[in-house]
């Protein structure tokens, strides 16, 4: 399993990778996620409970000779509620990219989000000391993912929500 920044986008929250996959020709599957997730820690003062509402998402993954992935792209329609569980404040939004991820041979990962996408970030995802972050990006995003995890927004265009104050405020 592979996580995509973030859901992610609820995704685009986890990429499965097959283990039997033929190089040139794209492996198409669907991107289970469970009907709920809860992500403590995601805004400086509270969690944030994801249900999701519909899920018709699916990636088509393509892998070199070795088998190993080289390329996913990530389509369909997804669809969450998000709520602050303390107060029960909550908001519903369409986040169904679409977007590509790219594998590098180092380990590392950039996924080029466009559409609208929900990403999370807990302490320290975006480097040492880091805050935790939810935001809704509307517009294009990429997002680098180095060998230890580390992720960074390397640009970002269009319009961004805070989920954080929207859901807290």
């Amino acid at each position: 399993m592979r996580r995509l920044a973030v859901l992610v986008s609820i995704a685009s929250l986890v990429l499965l990778i097959p283990s039997s996959a033929s190089a040139g020709k794209p492996v198409k599957e669907p991107l289970p996620l469970p009907p709920v997730i809860e992500l403590p820690g995601v805004c400086p003062d509270f969690g944030i409970v994801a249900d999701i509402l519909v899920n018709r998402e699916y990636a088509k993954t393509w892998f070199n000779a070795s088998g190993d992935p080289v390329r996913t792209i990530t389509n369909g329609t997804l669809k969450v509620r998000l709520t602050e569980p303390d107060s029960g404040t909550s908001i519903v939004r369409n986040i169904s990219g679409p977007g590509t991820t790219i594998f590098h041979a180092d380990g590392s990962t950039t996924l080029t989000a466009r559409g609208t996408w929900f990403f999370f970030f807990f302490p320290g995802d975006l480097g040492p000391g880091s805050e935790p972050m939810s935001i809704v990006n509307t517009g294009t995003i990429v997002i680098h993912t180095d060998p230890n995890g580390i992720q960074s927004i390397r640009s970002r265009t269009g319009r961004v929500e805070d989920v954080c104050a929207t859901l807290g405020g």
